[in-house]
C-alpha cells in the first residue's frame, strides 16, 4: 500500500494542504471542483473561492491518455492516468501528469486528481519507481516507523508502518492521531521520556531506551530514535520515529551485567586458568584475591596457580580428573597457602571449556571451608570425648517402643551390657524399675523440651537396682522426635543418702530422748534432792549440793546436746527472718535471773534489725553469756553487751572481766572438745557457737578486753 493511502483522516487536511503536488477533488457526476489545495490554485492562477464549484473541464485545454489516445478528462470508477494541458496563471498552457483515484468522503464518491508537471516518459517512470520503492521500503522496514505532525496539538502520529503494529499490537487506525506516549506504563522511567521531550522541543534528533507496553500489557524494551524532518526552508514539518524491540538484547546485557556483578560480589573465589603445570590466573574475582591474601585481583594476574597450592601436585590431579570425569565438573578438597596468613582449607569445583580458537580453559570456584573443617575436627574430638566420658551419653526415641539410637561405652558399663550394640537392642522402658515412670518422664520431656538432673530408679540388664541422674533434651531429627541425654550413676550416692536418712532418723529419736526422757529424769533428781534437804544433817547437805550441781550440769549437757542435734538436723529451708534485739534481750533476761550475783549490762542500744537464721540463734548468745559468767574468776562477774550495724552486717560484742583467753587458745577455743582453763564443761558450747554462726554466713572471734577479760565478737549478715 502506498504511503499516501495509509494516512489517517485526522492527518488528511494537513497532508492535502501541504502536499507539494496540486490536488483537486472533483464530483464525477457534474465535473464540479469540490476542493483544491494551494498548489492547484497557484498553477491555474485562481483563488480557491473562484475554483470551488467550477467545471474542471473549463480549465483543460486538452486531454491525452496512455499512447497518445484521446480520452475523457475523468475516469469515474477506476484509477487512471491522464495528461491534462491546463491554462496556467501565466496565460499559457502546460502539460501536467494527472493521477486519478476514486475516493469516498462522508459516504460520497469523488475523484482525486493529483497533478504534477509533465516530464518525458523516462523521467516519469524513474520518479514513479523511486517513489514506489521508498514507500514499500518504509512499509516493509524491519523496525517500527512512525511519522508525527508537530503542527497539530500534542504532536500526534499521522503514519505507522506494519512493523509498528507487529511490535506494539496497535493497528494504524488505533495509533494514528495519538501521541506515542500511550505506549508508556508503570515501569517506564521518567528520565528517557524527559530526554525525548527535550529533544523534540529543541528540534534535535535523540535516541533513548525505555520500557514500553504492548496492547496486551506485555512490557518490552524499545530503542526509540526520533529525528525532525525539515522542508527546504528548514522548518520542521514532521518527526520521524524509529522503534526497535531490544528486549532480548537488553536482557542479555542485563544478564551479562548481573553475571559480572555476581562474580565481583560473590563470597566464593572464582578464577580461570589454562590446564598446564605453569597455568596462570587469566581472571580472578575480588573474593579470590581476599582468600589468597592480596589486595586486588590485579595482583594475581599472570601468577602461577600452582604456587598457592600446599601440594602443587594436587592441581594437576584436579586437571586430570576433569579429563577423565563423566560429569562436566569435578570437586576436590585441597589446602591453599595465601600470600599472608595461615593455610586455608578449600573445596574447588572445576570445569573444562574450549573456546572458539580451540584453546582450553579451566574455570574454578573456590569456597573457604576452613571453619567447617575446624568444626569437623572439633566434632571428632567431641565424639572421642563422648566415647571416653565416665558418664553415659545416649540418644533414644520416645514412647513405649522407644529404642536407643546412639550410646557410648559408659552407657554399656552403667547398664551392665555386653556392648553398645547389645544395649541398643533393649527396649528403653525395660530399663526402668517402674515402666510407668518411663512414660511419665517421656511426657514431661516432650512438654518442657528439657529435663535437668531427674533422679530415676532404673535396673541393669541383670536386674540389679540402679539410680541414675538424667539430663535430657527433646529435639527433631529428620522429622522424628529424639531424646539426647546424659546419665550419671548415682547408686552409691542414693545408698549413702539412705544411710544418712536413717542416721538422721536415729538422731531425731535421740534428740527426743534428750528433750524429754533424760531431762525429765534429771529434773526429778533435782526435785528429790530439794525434798531431802530438810531431812539430812550438814554433811548430808553437802552431798545433796553435789547432787544438785551434778544434776544441773547434766541438764546443761542435755541442752547442749539437744542444740547440737538441732544443728545437725536443720536445713536451709528452716531459715527465716529473726529479730536480733528480741533474741538478745530474752537471753540477757535469762542469764540475769539465773546468775543474780553477776552484773550483766548493755552498752548503748541494741539495733532493731533482723538476720536470716532460725530458732537456734538464741543458742549463740546463751552460750556466750553463760560462759562469760560461769568461767569468770571474779567475785562479781561483769558482762557488757553491745551491738552495732554496718553496711550489710550487725556486730554483737560480749565482753567480760574474767581471766581472758590466751593468744595460744584464741585459734583453738572454738574447736570441738576444747575447754578453757579449769572448765569442767564438754568443750561443745563454743564449737556450737561457731557452727551456728558459720551456718548463718557470719563469723566469730575472740579479742582481749581491757583491763582484763575477753571479748567474743559475732558478726552476722542482716536481712536485706
Amino acid at each position: 500500500m502506498a504511503l499516501g493511502m495509509r494516512l489517517s483522516a485526522s492527518a488528511y487536511e494537513t497532508v492535502f494542504d501541504e502536499a507539494p503536488d496540486a490536488l483537486v477533488i472533483v464530483d464525477p457526476e457534474t465535473n464540479r471542483i469540490r476542493e483544491c489545495n494551494a498548489r492547484a490554485c497557484e498553477i491555474v492562477g485562481h483563488e480557491r473561492a473562484d475554483l470551488l464549484d467550477r467545471d474542471v473541464t473549463a480549465l483543460i485545454d486538452g486531454v491525452q491518455g496512455p499512447g497518445d489516445e484521446p480520452v475523457p478528462p475523468l475516469e469515474r470508477d477506476d484509477d487512471a492516468t491522464r495528461t491534462w494541458v491546463l491554462r496556467t496563471g501565466q496565460q499559457t498552457v502546460a502539460p501536467f501528469d494527472v493521477q486519478l483515484s476514486p475516493v469516498s468522503i462522508d459516504g460520497e464518491r469523488y475523484i482525486l486528481a493529483r497533478l504534477t508537471a509533465a516530464t518525458d516518459e523516462a523521467d516519469r517512470s524513474d520518479d514513479a519507481v523511486d517513489r514506489e520503492l521508498k514507500s514499500r521500503a518504509i512499509d516493509a522496514a524491519p523496525i517500527g516507523i512512525t511519522i508525527s505532525d508537530p503542527s497539530q496539538p500534542d504532536n500526534p502520529m499521522i503514519y505507522t508502518n506494519e512493523m509498528f503494529e507487529e511490535l506494539t499490537g496497535y493497528s494504524a487506525s488505533e495509533a494514528v492521531g495519538r501521541n506515542c506516549r500511550f505506549l508508556q506504563g508503570p515501569e517506564t522511567r521518567t528520565e528517557p521520556v524527559a530526554e525525548m521531550r527535550g529533544a523534540i522541543a529543541a528540534a534535535e534528533p535523540v535516541t533513548v531506551e525505555l520500557k514500553n507496553y504492548r496492547k496486551d500489557g506485555t512490557p518490552f524494551w524499545n530503542r526509540v530514535t526520533i529525528a525532525p524532518v525539515r522542508d527546504d526552508d528548514g522548518t520542521v514539518k514532521h518527526y520521524i520515529g524509529f522503534q526497535e524491540d531490544i528486549t532480548e538484547r537488553k536482557q542479555s546485557r542485563q544478564a551479562l551485567e548481573l553475571a559480572d556483578h555476581l562474580l565481583e560480589t560473590v563470597p566464593s573465589g572464582v578464577f580461570r586458568t589454562e590446564p598446564s603445570p605453569d597455568g596462570t590466573f587469566e581472571y580472578a574475582n575480588p573474593a579470590l584475591a581476599s582468600l589468597l591474601g592480596v589486595d586486588s585481583p590485579d595482583q594475581l594476574q599472570d601468577r602461577r596457580v600452582a604456587d598457592f597450592y600446599a601440594n602443587p601436585d594436587a592441581r594437576m590431579d584436579l586437571v586430570e580428573s576433569l579429563r577423565t570425569a563423566a560429569d562436566d565438573a569435578v570437586t576436590h578438597e585441597v589446602t591453599l597457602e595465601p600470600v599472608a596468613g595461615d593455610p586455608i582449607d578449600v573445596v574447588i569445583t572445576a570445569s573444562l571449556t574450549v573456546d572458539e580458537s580451540g584453546s582450553e580453559h579451566v574455570h574454578k570456584v573456590v569456597q573457604d571451608i576452613t571453619e567447617r573443617k575446624a568444626r569437623e575436627r572439633r566434632l571428632e574430638r567431641y565424639e572421642r570425648l563422648v566415647e571416653n566420658l565416665p558418664i553415659g551419653v545416649y540418644q533414644n526415641t520416645p514412647g513405649s517402643e522407644g529404642r536407643f539410637r546412639l550410646v557410648n561405652d559408659a552407657m554399656a558399663d552403667i547398664f551392665d551390657a555386653d556392648s553398645t550394640a547389645h544395649l541398643r537392642e533393649q527396649p528403653v522402658c525395660e530399663l526402668y524399675a517402674d515402666p510407668d515412670e518411663r512414660a511419665a518422664f517421656s511426657e514431661r520431656l516432650c512438654e518442657r523440651g528439657v529435663v535437668t538432673e531427674a533422679e530415676l530408679e532404673l535396673t541393669t540388664l541383670h536386674d540389679e537396682p540402679l539410680w541414675g541422674a538424667v539430663t535430657a533434651i527433646a529435639r527433631e531429627v529428620d522429622g522424628t522426635t529424639v531424646f539426647d541425654g546424659v546419665i550419671q550413676d548415682i547408686t552409691e550416692r542414693k545408698q549413702y543418702e539412705q544411710r544418712l536418712k536413717e542416721q538422721r532418723d536415729d538422731l531425731d529419736v535421740l534428740n527426743q530422748m534428750l528433750r524429754h526422757d533424760i531431762r525429765n529424769d534429771l529434773q526429778l533428781v533435782t526435785a528429790y534432792a530439794d525434798f531431802l534437804r530438810d531431812h539430812v544433817d550438814d554433811a548430808g547437805r553437802d552431798y545433796l549440793e553435789t547432787i544438785h550441781e551434778s544434776a544441773d550440769h547434766a541438764v546443761e549437757l542435755t541442752q547442749t546436746a539437744r542444740d547440737m542435734s538441732d544443728v545437725m538436723l536443720s536445713t536451709d529451708e528452716n531459715r527465716t527472718r529473726v529479730d536480733l534485739r528480741h533474741t538478745l534481750e530474752s537471753e540477757l533476761e535469762r542469764v540475769r535471773s539465773e546468775y543474780a550475783n553477776a552484773a550483766v549490762t548493755v552498752d548503748g542500744t541494741i539495733p532493731q534489725t533482723t538476720v536470716v537464721a532460725d530458732d537456734m540463734l538464741h543458742s549463740i548468745f546463751r552460750n556466750l553469756l553463760t560462759n562469760a559468767v560461769q568461767h569468770n574468776d571474779r567475785e562479781v562477774p561483769t558482762v557488757t553487751v553491745s551491738a552495732s550495724e554496718r553496711d550489710e552486717t550487725v556486730v554483737v560484742r560480749v565482753a567480760d572481766n574474767g581471766p581472758g583467753v590466751s593468744d595460744e587458745q584464741k585459734d583453738e577455743i572454738f574447736a570441738k572438745g576444747t575447754k578453757g582453763g579449769e572448765s569442767a564443761g564438754t568443750g561443745l558450747g563454743l564449737y556450737l557457737v561457731e557452727t551456728l554462726v558459720d551456718t548463718y554466713g557470719g563469723s566469730v572471734h575472740v579479742e582481749d578486753n581491757e583491763p582484763r577479760g575477753a571479748v567474743f565478737v559475732v558478726e552476722l549478715p542482716t536481712d536485706s
